[in-house]
């Protein structure tokens, strides 16, 4: 879900693919997020789709799961961080930061 995230935030993928995997609020930021970038980069700039390198995960107390992710994006190394949390028996990706 991370690396999806990412490429919506590149332009690779559009971000209705993240809808059913993301709660609103972060859908609705994602969203705004692709639009600025669009708007920043341009149509037609495409890098290269981010690759994990790493993933490190932890469970909480609460029974949510707590991720830290390393994605490669072609240029450089972003780091992110993400928290997904169970919701009518599947997880659903409630916070998102990429560094």
């Amino acid at each position: 879900m991370v690396t999806a995230a990412a490429e919506v935030l590149m332009g690779s993928r559009p971000v209705d693919h993240l809808a059913r995997w993301t709660t609103p609020a972060l859908f609705r930021a994602l969203s705004r997020r692709a639009g600025l970038a669009s708007r920043v980069l341009g149509p037609g700039r495409r890098r290269a789709r981010p690759r994990t390198r790493s993933v490190r995960t932890q469970a909480t107390l609460h029974g949510a799961c707590e991720a830290t992710v390393l994605i490669e994006d072609g240029e450089r190394v972003r780091a992110a961080a993400a928290r997904l949390e169970p919701l009518h028996g599947q997880w659903v990706l409630t916070n998102l930061e990429i560094a």
